[in-house]
């Protein structure tokens, strides 16, 4: 088989206190009947960050609710590694370029993975777009179809997709059981199974970034960044690529601080994203700095932790999203976790999750982004109803059990399990 993720047991039993009794209870009974039944998780070492946050949580509160559940990564030579990036882009833009030889690195790299595929499972579930022929290739290099019911979790918003490339993937998809996508506005018209379902992405309440951090903890950990505490902070997180430099958040930023000359600025990038482009963008940040003064940029050479992380937020007087990825945003679902404003710029996962006017504000130009933080920075009374209203969007619909619950049944449905209910 692949290489199996080691994760650190969770028990479900330490949610009580936050979700309360009747949802655990109804988990612990949706898990009754799929007790022992064999779950692989797959995805390629290239996953996407919120991704493997979500599986972190999901898989080791499956085993514990008594399924044998498994996360396991793709063998991803580096010889493929570009084809994978390529198909990403042409799944989420109908210009991204995709040629003859990806089509066949493609089918090499699903040849070379389903050579690998050794054992039997009741369900197993795709994270990796590029594995979703995998099925199809397992069957015809082993000569029969793989055990169990196939699931591909298609993570992006794939409406604006490369049509061929689409296509493609589709006939791919058809032996699967079912097709499971992030929000209901991602659903896409002609994917080809007879199962398609919504199963929100979730925050994990007891994970080190989204709990909170005492004021002295903060107070320790943000002043040696040279932040002031006393005066508003604007602080934008992001898992940005090269089409996300934070212009636009800069360029917003020059005009707050026309009006409000104390607001500072944290940008943080978790991206790991190649050395010349994090030097680009370094350089970018160093002109704005030079110019505006106060803004504090961290990156992965700052070894920013999750705790340091979810300081920031919580410190935080507004927070920022401009250039949010195709795909699900575990950054904007904590920070609505954690009682932020927010102002995004529109997306289609800003659209998906937040809702202007209650539970954040979006804009796009710099103007405008600039004129919603200050309405927020102007009336404190509103930015914390907008937090507060936010948090409670996602304990009523995003929260890890919530996910958890929707698989459960879906897991009961492929397999034709029925749980009990609860009296």
């Amino acid at each position: 088989m692949f290489g199996t993720i080691a994760l650190a047991p969770r028990s479900i039993e330490n949610y009580r206190p936050v979700v309360g009794d009747a949802v655990i209870d109804e988990l612990q009974a949706l898990a009754e009947p799929l007790q022992g039944k064999r779950v692989l998780y797959l995805c390629s070492p290239a996953a996407n960050l919120a991704v493997r946050a979500v599986l972190e949580s999901t898989v080791p509160l499956m085993v514990d609710l008594g399924i044998n559940a498994q996360w396991q990564q793709l063998r991803m030579p580096v010889e493929f590694q570009e084809m994978d990036s390529r198909l990403r882009r042409a799944m989420s833009r109908a210009d991204a370029p995709w040629t003859r030889e990806n089509a066949t690195q493609w089918q090499d790299f699903n040849e070379l993975n389903s050579r690998l595929y050794d054992e039997d499972f009741d369900v197993v579930v795709v994270h990796h777009t590029a594995s979703i022929s995998l099925y199809e290739t397992i069957t015809h290099v082993q000569g029969q179809k793989p055990a169990g019911a196939w699931v591909w979790h298609a993570h992006r918003d794939y409406r604006g997709a490369n049509p061929d490339v689409w296509e493609t993937v589709m006939r791919h998809a058809a032996g699967f059981a079912a097709t499971v996508s992030d929000y209901p506005e991602f659903v896409g018209d002609s994917v080809p199974n007879k199962v398609n379902v919504v199963i929100r992405p979730g925050v994990d309440p007891l994970s080190a970034s989204a709990q909170p951090v005492s004021e002295q903890v903060r107070r320790a950990l943000l002043t040696q960044r040279g932040l002031d505490l006393d005066q508003p902070i604007l602080c934008q997180v992001a898992r940005a690529n090269r089409e996300e430099y934070p212009v636009k958040v800069m360029d917003a930023y020059e005009l707050i601080k026309a009006y409000r000359p104390e607001v500072q600025l944290v940008l943080v990038n978790l991206s790991g994203i190649e050395s010349s482009d994090l030097q680009n963008m370094m350089n970018m940040v160093n002109t704005y700095q030079a110019k505006l003064g106060n803004i504090l940029l961290l990156t992965d050479l700052d070894k920013v932790g999750n705790v340091e992380l979810a300081s920031l937020r919580q410190e935080a007087t507004v927070i920022m999203h401009q250039g949010l990825p195709h795909g699900i945003s575990m950054e904007l679902l904590e920070e609505m976790w954690q009682s932020k404003p927010i102002v995004g710029g529109h997306s289609s996962v800003a659209e998906a999750t937040l809702t202007h006017g209650r539970t954040g504000l979006l804009a796009d130009t710099p103007l405008e982004q600039a004129e919603a933080v200050l309405s927020l920075l102007d009336s404190p009374a509103k930015a914390q109803r907008m937090g507060e209203r936010a948090h409670q969007e996602i304990a009523r619909r995003y929260m890890v059990t919530h996910h958890l619950e929707s698989y459960l049944k879906l897991m009961q449905r492929l397999l034709r399990k029925p749980g009990r209910k609860n009296s």
